[in-house]
């Protein structure tokens, strides 16, 4: 009987242990393209509202821009309505923003949105103000709606957007040589000058000469992430829509030689943040490369720690989706849908340019040139990067301290604790021995009180490390040392 058990234990854990070597990003459905799933023409991005839940962007420069939206999706059902197929049928067709009298905006050139649990869709548009337009789905149809919120930004082309749950809209310029004001923060739409359209920004920061293609920011705003495509890298900055942001440089992320494609550049192009994980999600590729079959073989999204930059993992199979390689594996080769739209999995060309999570952790992105949005699922448990700080105690502290973290040496998690008697913008931040910025804990307003702070250290290197908490006119520094 014991060994009978002890072979049944030990066949239990083989096999937990080949379901986490097998575990894997895969695809859970393409929407299909054809007439009764399809979009009608190339997809440039995807805004989720929920999971199964979504709004596909189809824009072609100078043809066309409209919203398509989709519930309980899968590969075969789930969309509302569209505006025809093929070319012919949606040359000339743009989504149209109106306050229903004569104020109107023809959306064109469309880049990005970001779409709100709430049902609200931001999009940047490339008018001749470059506006930034709200929409909204209900009643099965994308609409606006009473105050009919629009921001004119400037004479700028945009292409990234992103909105973090206070309604602060981030919007970043396309080409930043010779430019200021390259990415503006707008305060909520609910504080727009109803029928003005040219408020002044919040803040805005001057980012270095690049051309940046896609933005994402925390919940709290209190980080920007941003991909500058020619640079081939993803930047970061910290701070907050009141106080302003400075640049993150313990946060480093640039493609490698393997991000190579023959005769086409390739850089990060859309960004999407996890932010149950801290988990930023990089799509690359070459955009708006030509179809015909050529340059399918790459096409993918990187997933990183969002403190450091670092990837998530060493696997590849946790830490990048090639979906080049998965369209090959599925339908044997890089541009072909398979028999028909079967097998519902697969885009078929890899033009991946956008990237965003549902509330469940599901990744969605699209192909341009497959005219699809994906569903991707992460088939084990992703690590976590959260360094959360939480309120410890309901009294108030009669000074400024910062204590010792706990454990100490720590492998990889640690506890630091601080108070403040006072209000006030403060920081919590992590150095290494060079004196270099690699973990920002906290960087923002916060009430008087007693704090908690958890660091986890996950993708850094054994060592000594130095925290600092910055508030006020306090400024205290510990030590800690990490040993893996």
């Amino acid at each position: 009987m014991r060994t009978l058990l002890r072979f049944a234990v030990l066949t239990v854990l083989i096999a937990a242990a080949v379901m986490v070597a097998d575990a894997q990003w895969k695809c859970l459905y393409a929407t299909w393209d054809e007439e009764t799933n399809g979009t009608g023409h190339q997809v440039l991005g995807v805004g989720v509202i929920h999971e199964d839940m979504f709004v596909a962007l189809v824009s072609v420069r100078g043809v066309r821009s409209f919203l398509i939206p989709y519930v309980n999706a899968d590969s075969s059902s789930g969309r509302k309505y569209y505006y025809g197929y093929g070319t012919a049928l949606t040359s000339g067709i743009y989504q149209t923003w109106t306050d229903g009298g004569f104020d109107q905006v023809i959306a064109k050139d469309i880049y990005k949105i970001k779409a709100m649990p709430d049902s609200l869709i931001y999009v940047a548009s490339n008018d001749i103000d470059h506006n930034i337009l709200v929409f909204k789905y209900t009643n099965d149809t994308i609409t606006v709606v009473d105050p009919f919120p629009r921001q004119q930004t400037g004479t700028n082309g945009i292409f990234g957007i992103d909105v973090d749950n206070n309604g602060y809209v981030y919007v970043c310029n396309d080409t930043t040589v010779g430019q200021t004001s390259d990415l503006k923060v707008y305060n909520p739409i609910s504080q727009w000058t109803v029928g003005g359209h040219t408020d002044a920004p919040v803040t805005s920061i001057n980012l270095p000469d690049g051309v940046y293609k896609g933005i994402a920011v925390t919940p709290t705003g209190n980080a920007i992430f941003i991909a500058d495509y020619v640079n081939k890298k993803v930047i970061k900055y910290v701070g907050t829509p009141a106080t302003g942001y400075t640049l993150a440089p313990g946060f480093t992320f640039s493609m490698g030689p393997e991000d190579t494609l023959t005769g086409k550049p390739t850089g990060p192009i859309g960004l999407g943040y996890l932010a149950s994980k801290n988990i930023l999600a990089v799509a690359c590729d070459s955009l708006f490369k030509p179809s015909g079959g050529l340059n399918y073989s790459y096409g993918r999204i990187y997933l990183l720690n969002g403190n450091t930059g670092a990837k998530i993992s060493p696997d590849t199979s946790m830490n990048m989706i090639d979906q080049a390689a998965w369209n090959f594996a599925q339908t044997g080769a890089y541009n072909d849908r398979g028999n028909g739209d079967a097998p519902g999995n697969a885009s078929g060309y890899a033009s991946t340019y956008d990237v965003k999570f549902d509330e469940n952790g599901n990744l969605y992105s699209q192909s341009q040139f497959g005219w699809t949005v994906e569903k991707w699922m992460y088939e084990g448990t992703l690590p976590s990067f959260t360094t959360g700080v939480e309120q410890a105690g309901t009294e108030l502290p009669a000074g400024y301290a910062l204590s010792q973290n706990y454990p100490n040496p720590f492998n990889p998690t640690t506890t630091i604790e601080f108070s403040m008697p006072q209000s006030g913008f403060a920081s919590l931040k992590v150095f290494d021995l060079l004196g270099r910025e690699v973990v920002t804990l906290m960087n923002e307003e916060k009430p008087a009180g007693s704090y908690r702070a958890t660091l986890d250290a996950s993708t850094l290197t054994s060592g000594t490390y130095f925290y600092v908490l910055r508030a006020g006119s306090f400024t205290a520094t510990r030590k800690m040392v990490l040993v893996k």
